[in-house]
């Protein structure tokens, strides 16, 4: 008897194009992957949640496998759907990407970036300049971010500009400025409220505060980090906006902990001063954020190192 002859499995074939699951599917798929919610995906993709359910079953059919789980109520990738996510929701940064080239054919191009209102008016604005100048023919669109909000394709962005404690995942992110926390008030303010005497002076003055500060920009951290043992009551005027928040201070009205980047050119002309301590670094960045597919195009590009070069003048740590 001769020798066994062990033949080779047939490789697995590969679905071609008539054979891919339907594309509203696999759109449903990446919307509601980003999204983590199949309700925020309905309301983006303007249909029913229902829908997304029967798209999301659909494609699970098709590829016989569970893309979705629920863990403690909240809406998780399985691993075949963690598998599957980066790269389909790549190709379908890359279909808009085309489309966006061909509908840019022989018009003007624009571009939408995303900024904080106050970042936009304090520090973006007096750059806006050689910021065009270095588009070209692009015109630069700014629109107001929202707190906590960086989906840039549902928000229809090309790229924006926000503080992050850390990169976001499945975007691609570069530092553009570090910054510090310090108090402002304006000269006028600190002579009246006689400041010079020392940071004690606070439990006597009108402090402002940042309704909505992350725990790095509050008062207490800032007093600790600086060695000050003084406890503030906490009581004083509340604002939900920086850019009022600013405003109110430029006005005369109190003392208040601001980012050096918002500040610092108020400093620089002797509107505010800081009377006592120290800025204090925060850990969170502003970071230059877009789709991979995005940040290869020439505009995004041009936009980044030009951001890049102005934030290499800006003094990150202001005494």
């Amino acid at each position: 008897m001769g020798p066994s002859v062990i033949l080779p499995r047939p490789a697995q074939q590969l679905p071609g194009l008539s054979r891919l699951p339907p594309l509203t599917a696999l759109r449903a798929f990446v919307v509601t992957a980003r999204h983590a919610s199949f309700s925020r995906a309905a309301e983006e993709l303007h249909v029913t949640t229902a829908a997304i359910g029967q798209q999301i079953r659909l494609l699970e059919t098709h590829l016989d496998e569970v893309l979705f789980s629920r863990n403690r109520g909240e809406l998780v990738l399985t691993p075949a759907g963690a598998s599957l996510y980066p790269g389909l929701a790549a190709a379908f940064d890359a279909i808009v990407d085309s489309l966006g080239a061909l509908y840019a054919q022989g018009r003007r191009t624009t571009l939408r970036l995303l900024v904080e209102d106050s970042f936009a008016s304090r520090w973006l604005a007096p750059r806006l300049g050689p910021l065009q100048n270095a588009l070209g023919e692009t015109d630069l669109i700014i629109d107001r971010s929202i707190a906590g909000e960086a989906d840039l394709t549902r928000l229809e962005a090309d790229c924006a500009i926000l503080p992050l404690a850390y990169p976001l995942t499945g975007y691609h992110c570069e530092v553009l400025l570090g910054d510090t926390v310090l108090p402002v008030c304006t000269p006028a303010f600190a002579e009246h409220h006689h400041l010079q005497e020392g940071a004690h002076r606070l439990r006597e003055v009108p402090v402002i505060y940042d309704a909505q500060a992350e725990p790095e920009l509050d008062w207490p951290r800032w007093l600790r980090a600086c060695g000050f043992p003084i406890r503030l009551s906490g009581k004083g005027l509340r604002l939900t906006s920086v850019s009022a928040l600013l405003e109110t201070v430029l006005a005369g009205n109190g003392i208040a902990l601001a980012r050096n980047s918002l500040v610092c050119a108020d400093l620089q002309a002797g509107r505010l001063i800081s009377p006592f301590g120290r800025p204090v670094p925060v850990s969170s960045s502003y970071y230059l954020i877009a789709t991979a597919a995005r940040r290869r195009l020439p505009p995004v590009e041009a936009l980044f190192r030009r951001l890049q070069q102005e934030a290499t003048t800006f003094p990150a740590h202001t005494a």
